[in-house]
């Protein structure tokens, strides 16, 4: 079985997790990366890939950094600098007291519909004015050029995870190349072979389990199939300044000119003394726009904010970068969708998909660790499938059927499941852990698992006495599963 490895395309941080997936599962591995480095989108130019390429943001109680803390994986990460954030409107660039007070309504709890535009039920809910804010706002966690087109469940959803937990909101220290390197480091370690400047066709495409992790155009012509979902042009232009007379960290540009945010903020992503001489600070920005809006328009009312927030940058500039990026930011959910409809995970015939675009729950480089999990461990399946029986049905040992086998060897245990109505309010956010919890109080093992399904969110539980020691130290030894859902 040693010499049948499983294939993974693709050395972005959907490609290392997948490869680390397989590699911890006891498969040999073979990363394939057709560039001459690791990193996909994720990093910069081959010149500077210490500045990363876009947005860079990630959540404490994510998937991304709940896998790299199980893993002790160590990516420092940075917090928002609140103190030094602006809003830039019709008025001028302020701290925005007003706009937070304009927001206040959106505290309350409320479910928004799938099949609505985002806009359309803002309108309806919060009033003409707040939607038009929210919708501009939008563009910062989505960088599309028109986020209340967007589905309004897609919308709501991503905003008030991340303006209403702002405390859990974090940069990588580094850059996107940082998280690279870290996993470079552990998929070398468990010993996957990296092989770079390897660009497969569909000619070389392996006859092995293999995990496909780039972005789905790319995908759709190696597997020579119709892979496609919408996402995002984003116009990106990056300074080094060789000043900083008292900028602002962050400037949300949310002038009336504009369906969307442009987002300007000095980057944590560059160590300043690694800019040497051709500058001390970076400022990096975004800003969706539309099909056949080209570079030089883009770029234009990017540095339209910078005069108006930044004062004095173009005499300080080091050196610049500006591109257009397409489906870089991951997917968007148009009305009537949900990341359940995007392409799946599993394509058949051993192949499997990871990615930002792909049927997986979280948000931004969410999708792609969850994603790559589920591939790494589909692909483990279809290796032992072929090594041992060809053919043979096998069952998938499910967080419902662990807990079964457990019920059956503790004593006293009662199995229970019920449904709970609602799935389609509840979309799991971290499915990279073993998918239930156990906890242990007075003498009692309790054990709970979820299952989001058509027909509500399944649960299932089970209840056990004390435990003989064995079985104690067995069950103690099982992982932790926290907060596997979220309305």
């Amino acid at each position: 079985m040693n010499e049948r490895p499983i294939h993974v395309v693709g050395g972005g941080i959907a490609g290392l997790v997948a490869a680390i997936t397989a590699a911890e599962g006891g498969a040999p591995v073979v990363l394939h990366e057709g560039g001459a480095r690791l990193g996909g989108r994720a990093v910069g130019s081959a010149e500077r890939p210490w500045v990363n390429l876009g947005p860079h943001v990630v959540f404490t109680d994510g998937a991304l950094v709940r896998w790299l803390r199980q893993r002790r994986i160590d990516v420092p990460l940075c917090g928002p600098m609140v103190r030094g954030v602006r809003m830039l409107d019709d008025r001028g660039a302020r701290f925005p007291f007003r706009q937070g007070l304009q927001l206040l309504p959106t505290i309350l709890r409320r479910e928004a519909p799938v099949d609505e535009t985002f806009r359309a039920w803002a309108e309806n809910t919060f009033g003409d004015a707040s939607a038009d804010l929210l919708c501009r706002l939008g563009g910062l966690i989505t960088y599309h050029h028109d986020p209340g087109a967007l589905s309004a469940r897609f919308m709501w959803d991503r905003y008030r995870r991340t303006a209403l937990s702002p405390d859990r909101v974090r940069w990588v220290a580094g850059g996107w190349v940082s998280l690279v390197d870290a996993l470079a480091e552990r998929a070398r370690t468990l010993g996957v072979r990296i092989e770079l400047d390897d660009r497969l066709t569909p000619e070389s495409l392996p006859d092995a389990p293999t995990v496909v992790a780039t972005k789905l155009s790319g995908a759709g012509r190696l597997l020579e199939r119709d892979l496609s979902w919408p996402g995002a042009r984003t116009a990106l232009l990056d300074v080094a300044t060789t000043a900083d007379p008292g900028w602002p960290a962050v400037i949300a540009d949310v002038r009336s000119d504009l369906a969307t945010c442009c987002m300007i903020e000095r980057e944590t992503a560059a160590d300043p003394a690694a800019l040497g001489e051709e500058g001390g600070h970076l400022i990096q920005a975004q800003l969706g726009v539309a099909p056949g809006v080209g570079v030089a328009e883009g770029v234009s009312r990017i540095e339209d904010g910078l005069d108006v927030g930044f004062p004095g940058w173009r005499e300080a500039v080091g050196w610049r970068r500006a591109q257009i990026v397409v489906d870089g930011t991951g997917a968007v959910d148009p009305p009537g969708t949900t990341w359940r409809d995007r392409p799946s995970v599993e394509q058949g015939d051993d192949v499997f998909l990871a990615g930002d675009a792909v049927a997986a729950p979280g948000f931004l480089s969410e999708v792609s660790v969850n994603s790559a999990v589920q591939a790494g461990r589909l692909a483990l399946d279809a290796r032992r499938r072929r090594a041992f029986a060809p053919g043979w049905p096998t069952a998938e040992l499910t967080p419902e059927r662990r807990l079964a086998v457990l019920a059956a060897v503790l004593p006293s245990a009662e199995l229970t499941t019920t449904t709970v109505p609602g799935a389609d309010e509840v979309a799991p956010v971290d499915e990279t852990g073993p998918g239930y919890r156990i906890e242990r109080r007075a003498g009692v093992t309790r054990a709970t698992a979820a299952t989001a399904g058509k027909g509500g969110v399944r649960v299932t539980r089970v209840v056990a006495s004390a435990l003989p020691g064995v079985a104690r130290a067995a069950v103690e030894r099982l992982p932790v599963w926290r907060r596997p859902f979220r309305r």
